[in-house]
């Protein structure tokens, strides 16, 4: 288990440590209990936290997204925008608070445990309320660039000269 608790806490995305912390045992020869048990505790410990080159990367991609939903007129373009948009600060949040990502529904499913986290809040409102509005997002995004480090543009160079 232990490799793949190490390959998931790297990439941040723990799905059978998940399994194995929220599952129910079916049946137990004796090793299911401390199986769970050592799960809790991984689940609890959170992901590998971010480098501060990779809050970087994260915040300086944030920011470009959000020029990019607030430069464009075109319907198709806003709405592309907007779904990477909503990952990204999605991510960045979760991150932020060190918690876990995920994955499709996993991913908004992460978001629940953050309740004393407005932001995380008002992510799920918008993904919630059918209506998408780009404007919302933007402002709910500011916000999440605001928590995780701030807006990132100028003199931004990723790796070395």
């Amino acid at each position: 288990m232990s490799f793949w608790y190490e390959k998931e806490r790297a990439a941040r995305c723990a799905v059978l440590g998940d399994i194995v912390a929220q599952g129910v045992l079916l049946t137990d020869q004796g090793a299911g209990e401390s199986l769970q048990d050592s799960a809790r505790r991984y689940m609890e410990k959170g992901p590998e936290p971010l480098s501060e080159t990779e809050r970087g990367i994260r915040l300086y991609g944030l920011s470009n997204s959000l020029d990019d939903l607030n430069g464009s007129a075109d319907p198709a373009e806003k709405f592309a925008i907007s779904a990477d948009f909503f990952t990204q600060a999605v991510e960045l949040l979760l991150l932020h608070e060190n918690a876990w990502l995920g994955k499709g529904k996993w991913m908004v499913r992460r978001l629940d445990p953050l309740p004393q986290n407005q932001v995380a809040r008002q992510l799920l409102a918008w993904a919630g309320s059918g209506k998408h509005d780009e404007l919302a997002l933007a402002r709910i995004t500011s916000e999440v660039l605001r928590q995780a480090g701030g807006y990132v543009m100028e003199g931004f160079v990723r790796g070395s000269r």
